[in-house]
């Protein structure tokens, strides 16, 4: 596709919408018909959906060991069409058979011509020039159409009056209007005059600046926001008027950067010489001038400030006051280099004491944010006002908490008031069972008094998971077999329960040194098992490392532990501290068995 279909189909998509624009010829249909043949170029002749097959296939389709998907292919449609386009007289009312064996026997008596009759031939013919036809049509349409675009373009063209909406709308047509005659020679009688024009796109400025430098002795200067085009002699001139216009005082651009970015010489005679490229003129502006760094660049700027004594421009940062993103933001500075310096240091103190400011902000709505996340502890612990006393037991342990551990909030993007764990009462006279969701993890988690009563815990409910898995086998089994199972369990229940957890390959609780050494009768020891919730993937714990404790403080409100996860964060534990929020739990943990190998990918 060339460039001149390119802005066609472009022009169409963006204006076509519009109620006047010239309304786009309807492309034709992809083939042209003649009673029962069609043609395209990219199927050529064809009955309905089917091409002519070769008489090579054909005679495949005939022969007695033809596979049944060629013959499959011989459809009804399929062999009518073959008829058509190998000219076989047939019987239009006959069935599949019959038309099968009229078409075989064509085949078999040699009337099919390869490459089909001269009949069909002329048929073809006929079609492909009226598919030429068509197209040239079409052809002409498209080029009328484009020329109805033009003249649509050009009256809107007409109707502007304003030079600077011209040259956004045309360059060519803008450039014309004003500067060429009607053979497109250049015309320095037809504007004598500087043209101003204000605010063209960054394309308009780029197709400007190349048609101006195709055209002999016309010149320009030009900016995104303010552009002059003058033959020779006039540009001063216009420069001159131009800049003048920058600083109005209904103006709301910020006069000086666009005064440096415009004419850098031009602005330093305004402000700190006696004329264009004249003497320095301290008195004249004193105080630095600020402007705002961004897209405009300030590298003239900076380069014509170097030919003037003791003026000074600088790419510096100023303070900003009542921002709650920032304190401060990039500037160019420019003045006599003392002033310049001072400001500089004035803004350096400025921007420190913002920043000191800033840092408290930030750590009082921190702070208040935490506030919010575990007003319902407080609003829980206001309700409770009178503390129970300890110790403390399971039974107390019951109810919902929020978890706050600040390596998982600050490394690991955890929020403060989603990280909970739901302690259900005990069903066990070894421990309770608990669900959390930790951020990183979440899972199920075994709770005890003491590492013995978790590790008795952990046992009763790996025999419980043992139980149901038989339960299982027992539903499924013939009555013959269920009460043979039932005489064994009743001489030998005691023995399989005493040694499921070890037939079953789970290793004994290894006791940590030490681990059992504080006197503190609030603490509870706990085991947990659960799925990484990054990776979904499920976190088994044969060696039973993955444990932890807590110490209930004196109001049995709140507590302080460690959790290990060693493949994760190695021998380093967590240390976390729950708020209780309610006195039942939310959540229903899953079953401890189901975080085993043999329920790996059951979860998933």
């Amino acid at each position: 596709m060339d460039k001149e279909h390119q802005d066609y189909e472009y022009d169409c998509c963006m204006n076509g919408s519009i109620e006047d624009f010239p309304p786009r010829p309807i492309p034709p249909k992809q083939f042209v018909k003649s009673g029962p043949f069609s043609y395209d170029d990219e199927n050529g002749l064809r009955v309905g959906e089917f091409s002519r097959a070769s008489l090579h296939e054909l005679k495949l389709l005939f022969r007695k060991n033809a596979s049944a998907a060629r013959r499959a292919i011989a459809t009804k449609p399929w062999v009518t069409a073959q008829l058509r386009l190998y000219d076989i007289g047939f019987n239009k009312s006959a069935g599949i058979d019959e038309l099968r064996d009229t078409l075989q026997t064509a085949v078999d008596g040699c009337m099919c011509v390869e490459g089909g009759p001269p009949s069909i031939a002329v048929i073809q013919a006929r079609l492909v020039a009226m598919s030429a036809q068509v197209k040239a049509s079409y052809r002409q349409a498209i080029q009328k159409h484009k020329l109805d675009i033009s003249q649509w373009h050009w009256g809107n063209f007409s109707k502007l009056g304003d030079p600077s909406a011209e040259a956004r709308y045309d360059i060519e047509w803008f450039v014309a209007k004003y500067f060429l005659d009607e053979q497109g020679s250049p015309s320095p009688d037809k504007t004598p005059e500087p043209i101003i024009l204000r605010d063209l796109d960054r394309s308009s400025s780029t197709s400007l600046r190349r048609r101006v430098d195709t055209i002999p002795n016309l010149s320009a200067r030009i900016t995104a926001f303010l552009s002059v085009v003058a033959w020779a002699p006039q540009l001063e001139r216009g420069l001159d008027t131009a800049f003048s216009t920058i600083d109005r005082p209904d103006t709301k651009r910020d006069c000086h950067t666009f005064e440096a970015v415009f004419d850098a010489d031009r602005f330093l005679a305004k402000y700190f010489l006696d004329g264009l490229r004249g003497k320095p003129v301290p008195n004249k502006q004193p105080v630095p001038l600020v402007m705002d760094w961004g897209f405009y660049s300030i590298e003239k700027i900076r380069q014509a400030a170097k030919h003037v004594p003791e003026l000074l421009a600088e790419l510096t940062e100023k303070p900003i006051h009542d921002d709650p993103w920032q304190t401060k933001e990039i500037c160019v500075i420019i003045g006599w280099e003392d002033h310049v310096r001072s400001q500089m240091e004035s803004w350096e103190s400025t921007i420190a004491e913002l920043k000191v400011l800033d840092a408290k902000r930030k750590a009082l709505d921190k702070e208040k944010a935490i506030i919010a996340k575990v007003k319902p502890h407080i609003d829980y612990a206001r309700a409770r006002r009178t503390p129970q006393t300890g110790p403390f037991t399971l039974d107390h342990l019951v109810g919902s908490y929020i978890m706050h551990c600040r390596r998982l909030q600050d490394d690991y993007g955890a929020e403060l008031g989603t990280m909970t764990l739901d302690i259900h009462a005990p069903t066990s006279t070894f421990g309770a069972v608990a669900a959390f969701q930790f951020g990183l993890i979440d899972g199920t988690m075994l709770l005890a008094t003491s590492e013995e009563s978790l590790e008795r815990l952990r046992e009763e409910e790996a025999v419980r998971s043992s139980d149901e898995e038989e339960s299982t086998d027992d539903e499924e089994s013939t009555d013959d077999e269920k009460s043979t199972d039932d005489e064994y369990s009743t001489v030998s229940g005691n023995k399989r329960k005493a040694g499921a957890s070890r037939r079953d390959g789970v290793k004994p609780f290894k006791r940590r040194l030490g681990s059992d050494s504080s006197t503190n009768p609030n603490r509870f020891y706990f085991q947990w098992a659960g799925c990484d919730t990054g990776r979904y993937r499920l976190i088994l714990d044969k060696d039973h490392e993955r444990t932890g404790h807590f110490d209930l403080d004196k109001s049995g409100m709140t507590a302080r532990g460690q959790i290990h996860y060693r493949e994760f964060f190695g021998g380093q534990a967590l240390v976390f501290t729950l708020l209780k929020v309610a006195d039942q739990p939310r959540q229903q943990p899953d079953k401890w068995s189901s975080y085993c190998e043999t329920d790996r990918w059951q979860r998933w």
